[in-house]
């Protein structure tokens, strides 16, 4: 039960620590960055997908480095990976978005965009 909040935290800090990192020392792509660019959303970074593509605009994290990006993306996904191991209430939805509090500036827009573009059997 404590895997998940952990994975959630060092999400968060991944998405802090990377904010001020160099290019050199980025993180790689979460894996979710397959496929055609769709418009990637910062010049540089790897393609997107449509999902990602998404997902960055709605949570205001388009214009962020790649790596913030990158950490965002596999936040959004853990966040999914929560609801469907403890369940898509209202409860947990509050749960997940003041976890995220720390490490992103809207939380609760940070976990809508998540749902709609990661997880949208999940309705927030």
């Amino acid at each position: 039960m404590r895997t998940i909040p952990s994975l959630l935290a060092a999400g968060a800090t991944a998405i802090a620590l990377t904010a001020a990192a160099p290019a050199a020392l980025a993180a790689p792509s979460t894996g979710s960055a397959g496929g055609s660019s769709n418009g990637s959303s910062s010049p540089g970074c790897a393609p997107r997908s449509s999902a990602d593509v998404r997902f960055l605009r709605a949570s205001s994290e388009e214009d962020s480095s790649c790596s913030v990006q990158d950490s965002a993306i596999g936040l959004a996904h853990a966040q999914c990976q929560w609801l469907d191991a403890y369940g898509n209430s209202a409860h947990n939805h509050i749960v997940l978005a003041e976890k995220a509090r720390s490490a992103v500036k809207y939380p609760y827009l940070f976990l809508d965009a998540a749902i709609r573009a990661y997880c949208p059997q999940y309705k927030l």
